[in-house]
């Protein structure tokens, strides 16, 4: 269990360093889909590089040693007193908060689901429009964008279905749900929230950008 939390400690240091480097020096960079594999790479290497293990092995000849064993004094085996098993406290509370994101994840795609259940679609090209009825902000899911068109002018709705075009186009619901994984995964360091918002409003730079083209 040791070894398993000094492989998450690893990690979370290598997305924080990852953030950190993205925060300080790309964030105000106009590279925005540079950024946006730089952040992918960061995480999927955070994950990976713990596991790389470089091991060297030194001989070292025995030195001999004439010590009597018998003269060792000799300690009273002591009762052992009752520890808390720190390592066993630490995994029960990180699968516990892992347990409770992972409920509130498939909760999510539980009312998504209901959202996009039994509506009307209109299919053009590659992409599936559905006009809703419901207060909703517009978003994309793969292949499929969710509006509402009597909320929005005729102009403002050409504006966001080509800012929505562009999220489904350059697959970002992959980059949404493997950053949501990540964050289930690394619930507890902070690093990993902030890396969240960073990739989430790099998406909205990109499609931005592409629209405005």
């Amino acid at each position: 269990m040791e070894t398993l939390f000094l492989y998450i400690a690893k990690s979370s240091g290598l997305i924080a360093m990852f953030f950190l480097a993205y925060y300080l020096l790309l964030r105000k960079e106009t590279f925005f889909n540079a950024n946006r594999w730089f952040l992918l790479a960061g995480l999927f290497t955070s994950v990976i590089l713990p596991w790389i293990v470089f091991t060297t092995i030194i001989w070292v000849e025995p030195t001999p040693t004439n010590f009597d064993w018998s003269k060792l004094p000799m300690r009273p085996v002591q009762e052992e007193s009752f520890e808390i098993n720190w390592y066993l406290v630490l995994a029960i509370a990180y699968i516990i908060g892992i347990a409770f994101l992972l409920a509130q994840f498939a909760m999510d795609f539980y009312k998504l689901n209901r959202v996009l259940k039994g509506k009307t679609t209109h299919q053009q090209e590659d992409h599936i429009f559905i006009d809703l009825e419901e207060n909703i902000a517009p978003f994309s899911y793969f292949n499929t964008i969710v509006y509402n068109s009597s909320l929005y002018s005729e102009a403002e709705m050409k504006s966001i279905l080509e800012h929505e075009k562009v999220h489904s186009e350059q697959y970002h619901t992959i980059d949404v749900l493997i950053t949501r994984f990540f964050c289930i995964l690394f619930w507890f360091n902070p690093f990993m929230w902030l890396y969240k918002k960073a990739i989430l409003q790099n998406l909205e730079f990109i499609a931005d950008s592409e629209a405005t083209k």
